[in-house]
């Protein structure tokens, strides 16, 4: 394992989490819609950000290659996935993606962060989610592509029911 690109992801996951926190901490969600000069201030500092820590990804997956459990142990792997799942520039999340894909099928990366990721870009590309694990503002899932099948999906890759709520996992 190397501790060393594994501090480097747990540090760029804490920065990627921290302003996240900073703009829960100063405005609830019904304030920034009353407030769209803050919210659009909220957004460009958080893409801003998303935007610093991806490209600092990107350098070190180009350095020390990708992040799997392997390389950089479970919570490395997973820092490295909180970054990358918030990253705008869908060439690189397409990318990261395929890596993922490889690993969690090779049994170096958690399935649930792979239905995680694969759920987001489909949903940030205009797509119905596979796994079932966005959820929209109000609880509700975001559309389900072929929902009757759903549940063996899931079962396939070794996630919980999603009638159980998110089954577990936070998107």
């Amino acid at each position: 394992m190397n501790a060393a690109y594994r501090e480097q992801l747990l540090a760029l996951a804490d920065a990627d989490q921290k302003i996240r926190q900073q703009i829960r901490g100063a405005f609830t969600v019904q304030q920034l819609q009353a407030n769209q000069g803050a919210a659009k201030e909220m957004a460009t500092r958080l893409v801003a950000s998303q935007r610093e820590n991806q490209a600092a990804l990107s350098a070190l997956i180009e350095k020390f290659g990708f992040p799997d459990v392997a390389l950089v142990g479970e919570d490395g792997a997973h820092a490295g996935f909180l970054v990358a799942q918030h990253s705008t520039d869908r060439k690189f999340r397409d990318e990261f993606l395929k890596n993922i894909e490889v690993a969690a099928a090779g049994g170096s990366y958690s399935t649930a962060d792979m239905a995680l990721f694969v759920d987001r870009n489909l949903i940030m590309s205009g797509k119905p989610q596979r796994y079932g694990t966005q959820r929209k503002a109000d609880g509700s899932l975001f559309e389900l592509e072929d929902p009757a099948r759903l549940a063996q999906r899931r079962a396939e890759i070794g996630l919980p029911d999603e009638q159980s709520g998110s089954g577990g996992l936070e998107p």
